[in-house]
């Protein structure tokens, strides 16, 4: 399967693994690597020949009349909600995701050569400064990720982001805290920001949302 390159770089990216759990400032292990990669890899394998493309994320459709345009970014993107809602609007597109499974699946739901294929952890690739001009990461938390990818939108850009709010720890109190964020830090992810949109949702699955557009232009 042929693999993409993160814009900048100058060959193919490490295919280290990742998963909706956060890493360490060291990234993860082989051994945590491996297992985030067959439990990926297993979840859209029983998905099979099954699998549709998935409806945009309304976040996409709320704010598509401010896409600046530019290259794109669907982070952790499993079968591409990110990707929907940007298809005619953004190029080149990048969808990365740890699980080869789930790349091999999205790249059939989407047109040819639309979409540069990257199977690594993308908090691990290295994105040059000012490149996307739309970054979203649905249902993928990873708050040093977060802090960093900043700096890889161009001004005139959009961060959209929707996870697990922390309240999901009442109903899950075995999840991680690392993969739950709240509106306070939202809004702090977004300070100096043109804040769009941020939110919660009032029932199960708590959620936390936000859409920004970083100040001046590209």
């Amino acid at each position: 399967m042929p693999h993409g390159s993160p814009p900048g770089s100058s060959g193919r990216p490490s295919p280290h693994g990742a998963s909706d759990r956060p890493r360490s400032a060291g990234g993860p292990s082989a051994d945590s690597a491996a297992l985030d990669r067959r439990k990926w890899n297993a979840r859209y394998r029983d998905a099979g020949a099954a699998a549709a493309r998935p409806e945009p994320h309304p976040l996409t459709l709320r704010w598509r009349s401010r896409f600046a345009g530019g290259p794109m970014l669907d982070a952790a993107c499993g079968l591409g909600r990110g990707l929907a809602g940007a298809l005619d609007d953004f190029d080149p597109l990048y969808g990365v995701d740890v699980s080869d499974a789930a790349i091999f699946a999205a790249r059939r739901l989407y047109p040819p050569r639309r979409v540069r294929w990257i199977v690594a952890d993308v908090t691990a690739l290295p994105w040059p400064a000012g490149t996307f001009g739309l970054v979203c990461s649905f249902g993928f938390t990873d708050l040093p990720f977060l802090r960093r990818i900043r700096s890889a939108i161009r001004p005139g850009g959009m961060l959209l982001y929707e996870g697990f709010s922390r309240r999901q720890l009442e109903s899950r109190p075995g999840m991680n805290p690392d993969w739950t964020l709240t509106l306070p830090l939202l809004r702090e992810l977004c300070a100096g920001w043109e804040v769009l949109e941020t939110g919660e949702t009032e029932t199960e699955p708590y959620l936390v949302r936000c859409a920004a557009i970083r100040p001046g232009r590209s």
